[in-house]
């Protein structure tokens, strides 16, 4: 190791450079130098000119272009060098159709597609679910277009009270007279702007998704507004045995269970995602002491707060 202090300029030699550094280290500036400083601005000069003396000679142009060479060689056989298990990779090629595919084009096409899946379907589901409530909306609406035209027939008596009138039981709906209700009410309102279809949710069975009906007590008015007249199927209508109170708090069946369209007397007709109806239950029309739905009794009703739709 060098024990040596490191050399100083002296303060003279020091203003000299620093004279030399403002002129941009230009030797002509050096005569405009003073006679005491003239020596030490050519010493300093000759010392920085060592700077500029290569040890070796300038390289040959031929020396030069090889070494460019190289380099630029080296630079191609980057990207190979940098694959990893090439050799696999090759053996995974696989020929289909005419055209070679690799085992990592598949994934990005299987990723792909999965993604595709992913954010289509529920899009496609739920244009399909918001299709089939508009068209049961407007299907309801001339269920209520053609109750309106045969009460105004028949001395505003509603086509519900006609058949409660003639049916041996209109509240049977679990019973042997399944339907007889809801089949009355259509042949009332037949030739009324109605047909077979109005009577059920578009393209379904008309015993898959037939229309429930209010029975409507002695006395009801059928076009009042806030009224409920029909809503899509009773989803109760298929159950049996003795019925809790929690069975008949879910949606009709006929949307998947999201939601009902029910039509009012005044022709109106409203989505409801939920069965409840100004704290009345859309299904049933109270339960007992127990919690068990009142059972339902021939040619009766249960009081002027019935809010049941019978299929």
């Amino acid at each position: 190791m060098n024990d040596r202090p490191a050399r100083e300029l002296s303060p003279d030699d020091g203003r000299v450079l620093d004279q030399l550094a403002e002129d941009g280290f230009d030797p002509a500036k050096i005569d405009s130098l003073s006679a005491d400083d003239r020596p030490r601005g050519e010493a300093i000069a000759a010392l920085l000119g060592r700077l500029e003396q290569y040890p070796v000679e300038d390289a040959s142009p031929e020396l030069v272009d090889a070494t460019l060479a190289r380099i630029q060689r080296e630079e191609d056989a980057r990207p190979q060098r940098m694959r990893i298990d090439n050799q696999i990779e090759r053996q995974s090629e696989q020929v289909m159709g005419g055209r070679r595919w690799r085992f990592p084009d598949l994934f990005a096409t299987a990723a792909i597609v999965l993604i595709a899946v992913a954010v289509i379907w529920p899009i496609t589901n739920s244009v399909r679910q918001q299709r089939m409530v508009a068209l049961d909306s407007a299907n309801l609406g001339e269920n209520g277009q053609a109750m309106a035209l045969y009460a105004s027939a028949h001395d505003g008596m509603s086509p519900m009270q006609a058949t409660a009138s003639v049916l041996p039981d209109p509240f049977d709906w679990m019973g042997k007279d399944h339907g007889t209700y809801s089949k009355g009410v259509q042949r009332n309102m037949a030739g009324y702007a109605s047909s077979p279809n109005d009577f059920q949710r578009p393209e379904s069975k008309a015993d898959a998704h037939p229309y429930s009906y209010q029975y409507w007590q002695p006395g009801d008015s059928l076009l009042v507004e806030g009224r409920v007249v029909a809503a899509n199927a009773n989803p109760l209508r298929a159950a049996s045995g003795r019925l809790t109170a929690e069975q008949a708090i879910q949606n009709s069946l006929s949307h998947g269970g999201k939601g009902q369209n029910i039509l009012f007397g005044d022709g109106s007709v409203s989505w409801t995602e939920t069965c409840d109806m100004d704290g009345d239950r859309l299904w049933d029309p109270g339960t007992d002491e127990n919690g068990h739905i009142i059972s339902i009794i021939v040619g009766g009703s249960r009081g002027q707060d019935v809010l049941f739709l019978v299929q």
